[in-house]
């Protein structure tokens, strides 16, 4: 197998990692200000395209994390918790189309909807995070009880889903994932783009 099969998802992770701070930091006052969240919300432009863009890559990066384990490791015991990740993050995308219904809606029926849409969106997005968190601590759970067969960026990346996992299921405590996502990111970015030989199992 060789190495150059997975350039592009090392690349994409390297983009996130870059993507996710930049843009929640960008959105921190909307997650706090029902106000300025459906100002955005009424409106389609670029944020909506990276909003897209984050659990698209994500999704992307973690079904690639899945090829590279069962090819080189035979471990597939988090198959399945990929793509129940791979469906969430489907989901908050779905979201969007409160965005598009609002943007194509009359000042009337926007007023009648307002606390609806809001409801729905902030019930998606904490859902969201709390399912997120169950899975990556599931994830890194099933990894390190392979640790032994692993090397040693897969350990370091089952330590760091566990921490999102309980960080996630907690939500209140889901915003420092802005600092430990993009850590994890890299770190498969180095599993991706490493040759096989160099990467060491200890």
């Amino acid at each position: 197998m060789q190495n150059n099969n997975y350039l592009f998802p090392g690349v994409a992770a390297i983009f996130l990692a870059m993507l996710v701070p930049l843009y929640w930091f960008r959105m921190a006052t909307s997650v706090t200000d029902s106000d300025i969240l459906w100002q955005d919300m009424m409106s389609l432009g670029l944020s909506d395209i990276v909003f897209a863009a984050i659990p698209l890559l994500t999704s992307y990066v973690y079904l690639k994390l899945k090829t590279i384990l069962n090819e080189r490791w035979n471990v597939s015991q988090i198959d399945l918790l990929i793509f129940i990740m791979v469906a969430i993050n489907i989901l908050w995308v779905s979201t969007l189309l409160l965005d598009v219904t609002s943007a194509l809606s009359s000042e009337s029926t926007l007023a009648q909807n307002r606390e609806t849409f809001l409801s729905i969106g902030t019930s998606v997005s904490v859902g969201g995070l709390f399912l997120f968190g169950v899975v990556d601590l599931l994830i890194g759970i099933f990894l390190l009880a392979n640790a032994t067969e692993l090397p040693s960026l897969l350990k370091a990346f089952a330590v760091l889903s566990i921490i999102q996992g309980v960080l996630g299921i907690t939500v209140i405590l889901a915003a420092l994932l802005i600092f430990i996502f993009p850590v994890t990111l890299i770190i498969l970015a180095l599993l991706f783009l490493r040759k096989p030989e160099s990467i060491e199992i200890v």
